[in-house]
């Protein structure tokens, strides 16, 4: 919060002729909180506006319309007066104590007159002084005049912003705000309206640009179409001079042909003659190889089974070779270590006997002496003597029964350790018979898995054998059959030249029978005669109705001709079936005898048209017989033995709906071998249509067409492709199911390949069986050899437990005797014993015994080892070891010759196999290279056949070609003519060479090709060159229709010009304008912000402020926290355009309106906010004009207690917790609760002899309580 550092106040005030104040009067001193105080009327307010017009309060605000109304003046007689002036000077005492004067004069002229001190300043200097004491003039921030406080409860909220905006000094930007925000709607205003019109001049430049470019667009599309004409013309004339060229050149080519064709032929034939002759030898050479061929590949057939054999024979020697040896080395180590044993065990030998040995010599020495006295040993001796006589008869039965325990313990342990080896053998001998059911479990698996794949195998063999022989028979069917079909294609010339026009009719028929439902077809296709001399006749009998489309109905037929428009296809002629009228057939014509047939009786229609394929099955006399459709649907069934069957040949089912297109096409006409024949029936008697098998037509009207073109041959040629088509899809069906079948040498190498894995599966078996056979008798004899350890361990196993039983028995009765003995003896030496201080000779003996003891133990023990090791040596000795490694030994050199051998056979037959392969590769070779010979020869001899059948026909082909060809120039060179004519009446110049021997006539000009695009000066075929034209026409087409749709106004070219100059300007006019409002809304944006943040700054303030200071003046005993207050802003963005809320809510009292509250609580809401408003920017003093008026004596006291928290007691040299100095505090009041709070008096009464106001001053800190 803003406060001074430090503070200074009033000190006294000097008016002199001020409103009420007449003379020059010194009122003061003013202490911290003074009080001035006085009845109505005596000139309390005025001296607050004395004080408020020092600090330069406008006269307004003074209760007064101009400067000379505050002069004072006893009546209006001296209000008159001139010359008049009055002033006041207020007296501040700075916080150092220094004193400054401002004086403020109202002069004779009714002005104001400023100084500071004695200096004259003005007011610039004067305010800015004030301010920099913390007295804002303009803001009012050190006084409140009476009745403000109730104008201040009563503000709205928009007053209140107002009130704000004049504490913060935003106020002093508003006119500025206000001046800019005009300013900037002006520019934005501007900135639209040249925006506007340069919206409405671009738009209209663009229709210009549009009218523009459609005129300039006009004017280049008639540049390109007069280019493209230009382009087209020449184009036409280049094709049309290179046509007569080649035409001219063909032409004389054939004349020269025609002379060379007779001499060619006695060529071509004897040529032909000559190949066959050296075909023939060609084809013997073959025969001959193809059978050394078949030789060499039986025997080698025959050889693979046999490598196969020796194969798998190395394989299991080598397997056999390697276990040998494998079982070789492992009995030589045995062996090896067999002898280490034996070494070992004499080594054993020799030492256990030496230990003995040693231990009898020092059981010799015998023990050593008693050590007792001469009398002592005699007595002992005697004693012992008479304990031995005495227990003689015990010591020899003891003795016995030692004798006989030692040897039933030695026998146990040897019955034991036997018992313990045959046990060893007989686990042994399991994990023995373990391995071996183990091995024969997998010999069996795999004999099993084996004999099934050998039993596949085999049938697999007899299925290959079956197919084979099946496939072959297959393979020269169709080998004989794809030569028939060859032949018959050779005849029919199946190389016929198809020309473009009737590829892309018949490519258009099939599209419109797969679109549109109820197309049958073309006529040539539905039907063909039923012989070959009629197809000459039928052609011209059908006339322009022979490549006809048959459809269903007349519907069918516009759908078509609407796709062939649209397509830009040939036109074709539509015969519907359903609408067509046909004349019936004349019977009596079938009957007129000779040659004479119905057109209609030599023409066939089959639906469908089937092949017929016949094969035996299963070696049957039954004929399975299979059709297949030319569309791919295939039927079958069968034939007994007398059905007529013929391979290959068309069934016809004739189809009623088909009938009726064809009699439309050919009517009743007849159809006859001669002329002469023919002109009988035509011209005598009754008259008939008849043709000719040579093509002459006859009419009923006598007219007669005779000869034929060869388009008319080529036409009749037609009814020959169906078939050619057929044969030559036969061919491809045949020669895809020859591929099928695959190749005869890979199927005897693939049966030559399972016979030879046959046979080795045949060998694994065998040996297989001799090794389970050997494995079973191992298991036998196995088997035996634990019976027979079983029962050994059957016999010993008793005699072990007997042993065990007699033993323990012995030992008790051992036992019993010894005690005896004991008791004896113990007796005997019992004085002798206490003698030589002992319990009992027994301890005395103890050493010497049991050292007798444990030699007698150990020399047992080396008995028992010496025993074992001699038994080992013995069995070592027994052991047979060298007779297994030299069996082993003699099998493997056996095996190893034996492989040689296998190995030695295997050679030869490889080397046999590689000879006859090479062999084969030989002939193969030989074969190869004469029937590529032999092709060539069939090649030169077809070449040679074919030539001459083309001479035979090429001499009436070259006359009629020489005519066509004459022709084709005539019309070359009129359509040449017309095209000139088409330029000169278009105005289009063709370019020409230049030549300076030309003349005049068109005919003799010679046109510049070169000026064409490259592409269009290549040659093309007729179908490209259709194609190029219809591109021409398209595009001429295109063109004119084009410009027949522009409609330019050919003035749009200027005005589009003077329309950019436009836009031009007023673009330029529109930046300047957006600049303008750009600077404008910055400086607007500018003098927001400051104004936004001025009273925003305030507001915080303030309102962070008023519900601290709301609270200590509602605050009292009984409401310790007293009230609450805050403020709202009604638009936080534009704060200083809306109103601001305020809110106040006194002790237990809920939520309320400033309006609903009483007098007394709008006052302390008042007083709070402009506490908070004093608190933002505080002044070093302030003046409160009967603020109290409308409070109770309670609120008075809380006021007062406020006013001087903040002006007494040294409140204004600190500051508060909130970081607030104290003020100065003058107040005018009339209760004597608030000015007895005060520090000081003012009393202002009215002299009522002077006529004016005066003052007393009274200072109350001298009877204030301590």
């Amino acid at each position: 919060m803003p406060s001074l550092s430090s503070p200074g106040k009033i000190l006294r005030l000097e008016l002199e002729n001020f409103k009420s104040y007449k003379g020059l009067q010194t009122i003061g001193p003013f202490s911290d909180f003074t009080a001035i105080i006085g009845p109505n009327g005596a000139g309390k307010s005025n001296l607050m506006d004395a004080i408020s017009f020092v600090l330069g309060v406008r006269t307004g605000q003074l209760r007064g319309a101009q400067l000379k109304d505050l002069i004072y003046a006893y009546d209006d007689r001296e209000k008159e007066q001139r010359g008049r002036r009055a002033f006041v000077r207020l007296v501040y005492q700075l916080a150092g104590g220094s004193e400054l004067c401002f004086t403020r004069t109202i002069t004779s002229a009714g002005g104001s007159e400023y100084r500071i001190d004695s200096s004259v300043v003005n007011w610039d200097e004067y305010n800015g002084k004030l301010r920099s004491l913390g007295i804002l003039v303009k803001a009012r921030n050190f006084l409140v005049f009476q009745g403000d406080v109730e104008s201040i409860a009563s503000k709205n909220p928009k007053e209140l912003t107002g009130l704000l905006e004049q504490i913060s000094g935003s106020e002093e930007l508003k006119r500025e705000y206000e001046t800019l925000e005009e300013q900037k709607a002006r520019a934005e205003e501007k900135s639209a309206l040249i925006y506007q019109r340069k919206r409405t001049i671009v738009s209209e430049r663009k229709q210009k640009k549009e009218q523009k470019e459609e005129a300039e667009k006009h004017f280049r599309l008639q540049d390109e179409l007069k280019s493209l004409k230009k382009e087209h013309y020449l184009w036409q004339l280049l094709n049309i001079e290179r046509d007569i060229d080649k035409i001219t050149e063909d032409l004389n080519s054939e004349k020269r042909n025609r002379e060379d064709v007779m001499h060619e032929l006695e060529h071509f034939e004897a040529e032909a003659a000559k190949k066959k002759k050296e075909q023939a030898k060609y084809l013997k050479e073959i025969a001959q190889c193809e059978k050394k061929m078949s030789e060499r590949s039986f025997r080698l057939d025959k050889s693979q089974p046999e490598l196969l054999k020796l194969n798998e024979e190395m394989s299991r020697i080598n397997s056999k070779i390697k276990s040998s040896r494998k079982e070789l080395e492992k009995r030589k180590e045995e062996r090896r270590k067999h002898s280490n044993e034996i070494k070992e065990l004499q080594n054993g030998i020799q030492d256990l006997t030496a230990k003995l040995e040693d231990l009898n010599e020092k059981s010799r020495d015998g023990t050593g002496k008693l050590p007792l006295l001469d009398s002592q040993l005699t007595e002992y001796f005697q004693i012992k003597e008479d304990a031995g006589m005495k227990t003689a008869r015990l010591r020899d039965e003891k003795e016995v029964l030692d004798r006989q325990q030692h040897a039933d313990i030695e026998a146990q342990k040897n019955l034991e350790e036997n018992l313990q080896q045959l046990s060893n053998r007989e686990h042994e001998l399991e994990s023995q018979e373990d391995q071996m059911r183990a091995r024969l479990k997998k010999i069996l698996d795999t004999s099993a898995k084996q004999k099934s794949e050998l039993a596949d195998l085999k049938k697999e063999l007899r299925e290959m054998q079956d197919k084979h022989q099946t496939s072959r028979s297959k393979h020269e069917n169709l080998k004989s059959k794809i030569g028939e079909i060859e032949n018959q294609l050779r005849e029919l010339k199946a190389d016929r030249y198809e020309n473009e026009r009737d590829a892309r009719l018949s490519q258009a028929v099939e599209t419109l029978k797969r679109l549109f439902q109820g197309v049958h077809g073309r006529m040539t296709d539905l039907c063909r005669p039923t012989q070959k001399k009629y197809n000459l006749a039928v052609t011209v009998a059908m006339g322009k109705f022979m490549d006809a489309v048959v459809v269903e109905d007349e519907n069918t037929g516009k759908e078509c001709i609407k796709y062939l428009k649209e397509q830009r296809l040939p036109p074709q002629t539509f015969i519907p079936l359903q609408s067509v009228r046909v004349k019936p057939i004349i019977e009596r014509l079938r009957t007129l005898g000779g040659t004479a047939k119905l057109i209609f009786d030599v023409i066939q229609y089959p639906l469908p048209k089937l092949i017929l394929l016949f094969t035996k099955e299963n070696g049957k006399q039954d004929l399975a017989f299979h059709f297949v459709a030319e569309n791919g649907v295939g039927m079958s069934g069968k034939k007994q033995p007398n059905a007529c069957t013929l391979c290959g040949l068309n069934i016809h089912k004739f189809d009623p709906a088909l009938e009726k297109a064809v009699l439309f096409a050919v009517g009743n006409t007849l159809v006859c071998d001669d002329l002469e024949e023919a002109k009988v029936l035509s011209w005598s008697g009754e008259r008939f249509r008849v043709v000719t098998v040579d093509g002459i037509l006859l009419t009923k009207s006598g007219t007669m067409t005779g000869g034929t073109t060869g388009g008319m041959e080529a036409r009749s040629n037609k009814w020959d492709d169906k078939k050619i088509e057929g044969l030559k899809r036969k061919k491809e069906q045949f020669e895809s199911e020859l591929e099928e079948l695959g190749s005869i040498r890979e199927m005897q190498l693939k049966e030559s390949e399972t016979s030879g894995r046959i046979s080795g599966l045949e060998k694994k078996i065998q040996y297989a069986d001799i090794e389970k056979k050997s494995i079973e008798d191992k298991l036998k004899s196995l088997k035996q050899e634990k019976k027979n350890i079983r029962e050994q361990i059957g016999c010993i196993t008793p005699e072990v437990r007997k042993l065990k039983d007699v033993i323990d028995k012995r030992s008790t009765d051992i036992e019993k005797l010894e005690k005896r003995i004991n008791e004896i003896v113990d007796r005997l030496f019992k004085s002798f014993s206490q003698s030589v201080g002992v319990a009992n000779i027994r301890e005395y003996e103890e050493n010497q015994l049991k050292a007798a003891q444990n030699m007698a133990e150990e020399r047992l023990s080396l008995s028992n080892q010496l025993a074992k090791l001699k038994y080992q040596l013995e069995y070592e000795h027994k052991r047979d070891v060298e007779s297994r490694i030299k069996k082993l030994e003699n099998s493997l050199s056996s095996l190893e010759n034996d492989l040689k051998l296998v190995q030695k056979k295997e050679a030869e037959v490889k080397l046999a196999t590689e000879k006859a392969s090479d062999e084969i590769n030989r002939l193969k070779e030989e074969v190869k290279e004469w029937k590529s010979k032999s092709e060539e020869c069939d090649k030169e001899i077809q070449e040679w056949k074919k030539q001459a059948s083309v001479a035979t026909t090429s001499i009436s082909k070259l006359n009629r070609q020489i005519n066509s060809k004459e022709t084709q120039i005539n019309q070359l060179d009129e359509r040449k003519q017309e095209i000139l004519e088409k330029c000169d009446l278009e105005h289009i110049e063709l370019p020409l060479i230049s030549d300076p021997m030309e003349t005049d006539s068109s005919t003799g000009k010679e046109f510049d090709f070169s000026q064409l695009n490259r592409s269009l000066q290549q040659d093309r075929r007729p179908s490209d060159r259709e194609k190029l034209e219809a591109e021409f026409k398209q595009k001429i087409d295109a063109l004119v229709s084009e410009i027949e749709r522009t409609a330019p106004n050919l003035k749009a070219l200027d005005q589009y010009k003077t329309l950019q100059e436009k836009e031009r300007d007023v673009t330029e006019e529109f930046e300047a304008a957006r600049k303008e409002e750009k600077k404008v809304a910055d400086a607007y944006n500018a003098v927001k912000q400051r104004r936004y943040e001025l009273f925003m700054e305030a507001f915080n303030d303030i309102s962070s402020n008023i519900d601290k200071i709301y609270k200590q003046l509602t605050r009292s005993g009984t409401h310790p926290l007293g009230g609450t207050a805050y403020l709202n802003l009604e638009n936080e963005d534009d704060p200083f355009l809306h109103g601001i809320k305020y809110t106040a809510m006194p002790p237990t009292k809920r939520f309320r309106d400033m309006e609903q509250l009483s007098g007394g609580e709008k006052t302390v809401a008042a007083l709070a906010l402009l506490f908070s408003i004093h608190s933002y920017k505080p002044s070093p003093f302030f003046i409160l004009d009967e603020v109290d008026a409308a409070l109770d004596n309670l609120n008075v006291a809380k006021v007062a207690g406020f006013i001087r928290s903040k002006s007494c007691d040294g409140a204004r040299a600190s500051q508060d917790s909130e970081g607030a100095t104290g003020f100065q505090s003058i107040v005018i009041s009339l209760k004597d609760s608030f000015y007895d709070k005060a520090e000081a008096l003012v009393g202002v009464y009215r002299d009522s002899e002077r006529s004016c106001s005066r003052t007393l001053t009274f200072d109350l800190t001298k009877y204030r309580e301590s």
